[in-house]
């Protein structure tokens, strides 16, 4: 009997100790499932350099285009739970549907790192000072309107996206710091937008229906980018300098837009999209190796135009 006893106590031990050696060590390899709209430039810049950044780290990282579709971003989580990942990186499109399924991944044992948007059930978030961001967009375009047109009366249209509270605020920022800095502007036209051709239509629309507006304000890159194109099929070249376009999220092709100088004048930047790819992987990667983080991070804000574009790019684009 005395026998059989430790016997069974020395295979418990065994087992304890088994176990505390699982969590005392990071597992050798890390599995992240990530979720987003592919057709957003700036998260398409960012799919990528999250995947070549998270392979640099030694883990795997699968991308699924969620299509601005909240149904199939859904059914892309339960799949990443049912695969096993390690974490999901989530850009909801809609927060509201994706909190019972992210909770399921939590109970799994999976960390939910929530981007751009708030989730409840969420274990950390990289955030943009919503606000702040439109503000500085808004208070570049009323610095171009003063510089150009000064007192006159200038009309001006957004491109906004209502469905997400975040961007809400983006817009607010945009408007309040116009009719505060540039008072003589009158906002005549507003339209949603999140792909280029979304910014591209809107920009048609506005001219024609409006063809005195000077300037278009987007809350994002596909606004800004699509805007610019379409703006240019209305008006010569030789205006391109009396006319404006302001967008939020400094991807190439808005940077090289002004560069080139197009009508797009100014970008926020908020890091980039490459930049916002290799630190949600780096989010990732410190739960895995267990490093201490802050829930909440937030997304640094910098207007990019004809003054800092040219060194931007060289830093952020150039090969």
């Amino acid at each position: 009997m005395k026998k059989k006893v430790l016997s069974v106590l020395l295979g418990a031990a065994m087992v304890t100790g088994m176990c505390q050696g699982v969590f005392a060590e990071p597992a050798d390899t890390y599995t992240v499932g990530m979720t987003l709209n592919l057709g957003n430039l700036t998260w398409a810049e960012l799919a990528e350099a999250a995947k070549e950044h998270g392979k640099e780290q030694g883990m795997t990282v699968t991308v699924q285009n969620s299509n601005d579709n909240a149904t199939t971003q859904v059914s892309q989580i339960e799949n990443f739970i049912q695969s096993g990942v390690d974490a999901i990186i989530v850009a909801a499109v809609e927060s509201n549907s994706v909190e019972d399924v992210c909770k399921e991944a939590q109970e799994a044992g999976i960390k939910v790192i929530a981007y751009t948007q708030v989730i409840e059930n969420s274990d950390a978030e990289y955030l943009v000072d919503a606000y702040n961001t439109g503000y500085a967009c808004g208070e570049r375009a009323a610095q171009w309107i003063k510089e150009v047109y000064g007192d006159d009366e200038v009309e001006w249209a957004l491109e906004d996206l209502p469905k997400y509270p975040e961007i809400i605020d983006r817009a607010n920022g945009i408007k309040e710091a116009i009719e505060k800095e540039a008072p003589n502007a009158k906002l005549v036209a507003t339209q949603p937008a999140e792909v280029m051709e979304d910014g591209q239509k809107n920009a048609e629309n506005f001219m024609q229906s409006h063809p005195d507006i000077k300037v278009i304000c987007s809350i994002g890159s596909g606004g800004g980018a699509g805007a610019n194109e379409g703006v240019k099929s209305y008006i010569s070249e030789d205006d391109y300098d009396t006319f404006g376009i302001f967008g939020i999220d400094a991807t190439e092709q808005e940077i090289m837009n002004i560069i080139n100088g197009d009508p797009q004048k100014s970008s926020v930047s908020l890091g980039g999209g490459a930049v916002h790819g290799e630190r949600l992987i780096d989010i990732a990667y410190n739960f895995w190796q267990g490093i201490e983080q802050e829930k909440e991070q937030y997304m640094p804000i910098t207007v990019i135009d004809s003054s800092n574009a040219q060194e931007y790019y060289d830093e952020h684009y150039a090969k």
